[in-house]
């Protein structure tokens, strides 16, 4: 480590060097002797006078050890100098005398101040600018081209039609030129600003003042509070551009049209402020828009909201469930747990426009016209952006109503009028007839969103497309509160709301039953295993134990005692084993150990299965799943949760599974033993592969239980896992080798559609060797095609990335089995892409900011160097730079190996896998479901006791 840091401190004494001999007045002359008095420490040698310096100030720099005065001058030198030596890119160019426009690839050297230009012959070497000896002014815009100059010994024009690209390369350059002149630039924002918000306001307040009868019952209803006025005020004003031209007065006349309408309906507030004895009080508080819709109590009750029977499962992402109505198209619904003890702030979030702009990416603008404290009530103008080719932008013109039932918050919209033609020959007017967005706190900290909206956005084809996309945001919703540290301002509307709750009976309480005992009796499962012919298939174990055993090893966990005293003389094995070098090398029917028994290659690529007893129970048990899907749907719960006949489970737990698809860690265990970041990279990524390969198995676990545990051991490494969630089914890992560790966590994740199903494990494992190289991979998704109709088949479908943080190594790993009806790709749906590269700090920040969530690999462009391509099919192996690293067919993994004395949570002791593997279904059916209810049982004393 300490090597490491020395190096990086050499680095920065020769960067430092460089960059005061470019920059001569960048670093501070205070700064600079700092950095000589710490050099001169660390070298033994002795220092000049610091005159800017104090005694103290030199003590607190020598005193430290020298590690510490590493890191301190490497602190200090990167802050002043510029985290990316070379930027990039593309941009039209020309000379101040030509003619036309040319492409032209440009490279600036920000070290060294240098901007290198592509020539049109390529035999040519690159024009360099010595950027010290330029200034930098931004141009007055020509035709469609946003333009900047750079002016020396000769004029170079630059220009792009988009203008964040030109500002971008612009920001970049005035760092290294001499003088610069932005003055335009500044300009054109605010002209470009001024513009688009005083159209939206003129049309919103045209609209605001047509509808405005129609929204409130008397005029004391809309009297505005002064604090939020002023602030409204002060959010809708635009500085006026300096630009004195023709365009641009007719643009302050239109403002100044605006200004007074805004003084009028103000002014008009204020008389009726002034003789409020006149005006009645009103007996509602409920907008007069909205009062029908609040007597409808069914239409706000939490048994119909929840009730998904009329609606079918579109999409299930980030725990977001997204569905469409069967019939009526027009309404979608969205369902959403946010772990949170503090409601406040996702209702804030949920009401203000402002902060839903942030979270919401289909949202271009918003404008709040008027806000009615007496109503708790605002009115709002919000464009949407367009999406896609057919649909343009789109505003809408609504009325915002927030009450509060008990605990739950509920948000109603409704808009004001509804035109479906153009306007101004750029956008929309669609119409929201009702949004309902339910904010409902539930147990163990978590708060549900559930948002049902009928929409009708003047579409061509299908009209709720842009609802599905527009509802679909509010995955982003619980990244935001966690950026946001749940720091989020209350508007005043949900503060009244919060005062003074709705006096009405909408929401209906859900009181579960207490579980006092539990009995083992056949009468507690709701699944009849009878009624499925096929027998359960029992695989051989991988160490022969008789049934009987099993029927035995069940009376002792359900005691209990014998579970205890094995734990009792549990062994805390604390450093790994003697390596055995046991290879799992085929199945007990002389099988490969990745195909089994249960698939074949298709010669298209992917697996298809072909176990024809497993599909006859699959086949029988998958019109039970289907009935009960809707109904184990309703509480936020993914396919995963859907409570099963026990025929369709696997003979082992997710946490074995998860242990077993390790089997290939002699991988690691080569990559430990190297010093080359490079060539760890390459066995990681052939690891991450074959860890998804071993994961496959078309068997369902049985459901999580939360805090079980599983370890055992692989070539004297030592594995453990642990169910660290239940809801969502989170479970962590740890493994302990001779020259590695590796850890991490999954969340099983799954998507069932009418023939199919898509799974992933969200998360993130990460391996750690002793020359510190820590590298961090995701699990890819998959998809399961022929649940009802057609062959039962398998693919990879997405993207594999390995992250290398420190040594900004990345590598990307890309299936694409559905490639779209206008690909002209003719490769397998089985074929591997993948390449590793030499990624920048822009590459780190970027894996930083989207997390492993979001991030979707470095994406490298074709032009840019790889340091080593990968290719290959994952259905056999994979391929580096032409030659065959990994195959299934030649490469065995390592044998999984039982703890002999496990703790007593191991998931080998649930009663239910114990009871499977007697092959008795019914009594595997009835432990299962007095497992549950005791679950249920112990979730609710933890809630108690606030655990």
């Amino acid at each position: 480590m300490e090597e490491k840091v020395q190096k990086q401190y050499i680095d920065c004494v020769k960067k430092l060097q460089r960059f005061i001999q470019n920059y001569p007045d960048r670093v501070p002359a205070k700064v600079q002797q700092k950095l000589q008095v710490l050099q001169a420490s660390i070298d033994n040698h002795k220092f000049g006078k610091a005159e800017l310096l104090s005694e103290e100030e030199i003590h607190q720099l020598i005193n430290p050890s020298i590690p510490v005065k590493f890191r301190m001058y490497i602190d200090i030198v990167n802050s002043f100098i510029y985290s990316e030596d070379e930027v990039q890119g593309r941009l039209e160019m020309k000379k101040k005398s030509g003619w036309f426009w040319n492409n032209k690839i440009l490279k600036l050297n920000m070290m060294d101040r240098k901007l290198m230009i592509s020539r049109n012959d390529p035999k040519k070497r690159d024009k360099q600018l010595p950027l010290q000896d330029f200034s930098l002014k931004w141009c007055e815009s020509m035709k469609t081209k946003y333009c900047f100059q750079l002016c020396g010994k000769e004029t170079f024009l630059f220009g792009s039609e988009d203008l964040q690209q030109a500002e971008r390369w612009f920001n970049y350059l005035r760092q290294c030129c001499a003088f610069i002149d932005d003055d335009q630039l500044k300009k054109i924002k605010q002209q470009k600003q001024f513009q688009r918000q005083s159209e939206d306001l003129s049309q919103s307040l045209n609209l605001y003042h047509q509808k405005r009868s129609e929204i409130v019952q008397s005029k004391p209803q809309n009297m505005i509070d002064d604090k939020l006025k002023t602030h409204h005020k002060t959010q809708s004003q635009v500085t006026k551009p300096i630009n004195e031209s023709s365009a641009q007065k007719s643009i302050e006349q239109k403002q100044q049209v605006i200004e007074k309408e805004q003084s009028v309906s103000i002014i008009s507030v204020q008389n009726v402020k002034q003789v409020p004895q006149i005006m009645p009080q009103p007996e509602n508080k409920v907008p007069t828009l909205l009062q029908n819709i609040l007597l409808n109590k069914q239409l706000f009750s939490l048994e119909r909201l929840m009730d998904d029977s009329e609606y079918q499962l579109i999409s299930f992402k980030n725990k977001l469930r997204l569905l469409q109505h069967k019939t009526q198209q027009e309404k979608i619904k969205g369902v959403v747990n946010i772990s949170s003890d503090n409601i406040i702030p996702i209702v804030s979030a949920l009401v203000c426009p402002d902060v839903m702009k942030q979270w919401n990416t289909q949202i271009d603008q918003t404008i709040i016209l008027d806000i009615m404290l007496t109503n708790n009530s605002m009115i709002i103008s919000e464009m949407r952006k367009k999406y896609g080719l057919l649909y343009l932008k789109r505003s809408y013109t609504y009325l915002r109503y927030v009450f509060k039932d008990k605990d739950a918050f509920f948000i109603v919209d409704k808009s004001l009028s509804y035109q479906n033609n153009i306007q101004n020959g750029y956008q929309f007017e669609g119409q929201i007839q009702l949004s309902i967005i339910a904010v409902i706190p539930q147990q163990q900290q978590q708060v549900m969103i559930i948002w049902e909206t009928e929409t009708k956005n003047g579409g061509y084809a299908n009209d709720a497309q842009l609802s599905l996309h527009y509802v679909s945001e509010l995955q982003n919703l619980d990244s935001y509160l966690i950026q946001k540290q749940f720091k989020i301002p209350i508007p005043q509307i949900v503060e009244e709301a919060t005062k003074e709750p709705l006096n009405v009976e909408i929401i209906e309480q859900y009181q579960p039953q207490r579980v006092i005992e539990v009995q083992m009796d056949s009468s507690l499962s709701d699944v009849d295993c009878k009624q499925f012919q096929s027998q359960i298939i029992l695989d051989d174990e991988p160490e022969l134990i008789n049934k009987n055993d099993y029927l035995q090893l069940l009376e002792l966990v359900t005691k209990n005692p014998g579970i205890i005293f094995w734990s009792a003389i549990h062994n805390y094995q604390l450093t790994p084993l003697e390596p055995d070098n046991i290879y799992y090398t085929e199945t007990a029917e002389h099988k490969n150990v990745i195909l089994q028994s249960d698939w074949e290659i298709l010669e298209k690529g992917g697996l298809r299965f072909i176990n024809k007893k497993k599909l006859e129970i699959q086949k029988e048990v998958i019109t039970f799943m289907l009935k009960k899907l809707g109904s184990n749907l309703l509480m936020g719960k993914s396919l995963i949760s859907i409570s099963l006949p026990v025929n369709i489970f696997e003979r082992r737990s997710n946490l074995e599974r998860a242990c077993y698809s390790l089997g290939y860690l002699w991988l690691l265990e080569k990559a430990g033993e190297l010093q080359d970041p490079i060539e760890q990279m390459k066995l990681v990524a052939q690891f991450s592969l074959a860890y998804n390969i071993m994961f496959l198995n078309m068997e369902k676990p049985f459901n999580p239980i939360l805090g079980e545990t599983f370890q055992g051991y692989m070539n004297g490494n030592l594995l453990y896992s642990e169910q660290i969630s239940h809801h969502p089914p989170v479970l962590g890992l740890y493994v302990l080798g001779r020259n590695f560790k590796l850890t991490g966590h999954l969340e099983s994740q799954a998507n069932f559609s009418a023939n199919s199903i898509t799974g992933q494990n969200y998360g993130y494992l990460q391996v750690t060797f002793p020359n510190t190289t820590q590298i961090i991979f995701n699990v890819m998704p998959g998809v399961i095609q022929g649940m009802t109709i057609g062959h039962r088949q398998f693919y990879y479908n997405g993207v594999g990335w390995l992250v290398d943080l420190e040594n900004k190594i990345f590598c990307d790993l890309t299936v694409t089995a559905f490639p779209g009806m206008f690909s002209k790709k003719v490769t397998p749906q089985d074929y591997i892409e993948g390449y590793i590269i030499k990624g920048s700090v822009r590459d780190v920040n970027k894996f930083n900011l989207e997390t492993y969530r979001k991030y979707q690999g470095v994406k490298a462009l074709p032009q840019q160097d790889k340091l080593s391509n990968i290719t290959g099919r994952w259905t056999t192996g994979m391929i580096i730079d032409g030659v065959e690293v990994l195959n299934w067919f030649k490469h065995f993994p390592y044998k999984l190996k039982y703890e002999d004395y496990p703790l007593a949570s191991d998931s080998n002791y649930r009663e239910d896998l114990i009871a499977l593997k007697t092959g008795d279904l019914n009594l595997a059916q009835d432990r299962k479901e007095k497992m549950e209810i005791n679950q249920r049982h112990d979730k609710k004393i933890r809630q108690k006791k606030k655990h």
